[in-house]
């Protein structure tokens, strides 16, 4: 989610040097990627292929601390990003409030449909003129909700459900 972000972003990012962007691209590897897998398989010991409802509590837990922090970070290395973050705060935040009244969402298709409505959000309020990742995001949606619903790996109304907390957790992007 945070490599898109770069893509998206990377007209209004291009004011910073190289070495910025490999730090940050370096940063957000190990945090996003690394670190919280680590955590996940080895000190946890959450098997992922299949988590408990208690796993992705755990997971989305995690997610939200995650996302908090980069949005503090990016208040002093790249202030460009601080909605981005926020808005993937409260994508996990909710999923995390879903988990916790026992209801079962597909974090995949929510976190697809969170990089949609944040690439719609940013091209209206910055008025990109062409429509960037917007068909490739999209197919990739429907692509990822497809596949999830043949693996049996979802219900249709769990698809939906991650599809809407996706969507609805990008509208802050909106407005700030």
């Amino acid at each position: 989610m945070p490599f898109y972000s770069f893509l998206v972003y990377m007209p209004l990012v291009a004011k910073y040097n190289l070495n910025t962007l490999i730090l940050a691209s370096v940063w957000v590897a190990f945090m996003y990627i690394s670190l919280p897998l680590f955590y996940f398989v080895f000190i946890r010991k959450i098997k992922l292929e299949w988590p408990s409802m208690d796993e992705r509590r755990s997971i989305y837990r995690a997610y939200s601390l995650v996302n908090l922090g980069f949005a503090l970070v990016s208040i002093f290395l790249m202030k460009e990003y601080i909605t981005f973050f926020l808005a993937a705060t409260i994508l996990h935040l909710l999923l995390l409030l879903f988990a916790f009244i026992e209801l079962k969402a597909s974090w995949h298709t929510a976190v697809w449909s969170f990089l949609l409505g944040a690439s719609l959000m940013i091209h209206y309020n910055y008025q990109f003129s062409d429509l960037g990742y917007l068909p490739e995001i999209g197919s990739v949606t429907l692509i990822v909700s497809w596949v999830r619903w043949k693996a049996n790996a979802h219900t249709p109304f769990q698809l939906v459900m991650g599809i809407a907390i996706g969507f609805l957790a990008s509208t802050p992007i909106l407005f700030f």
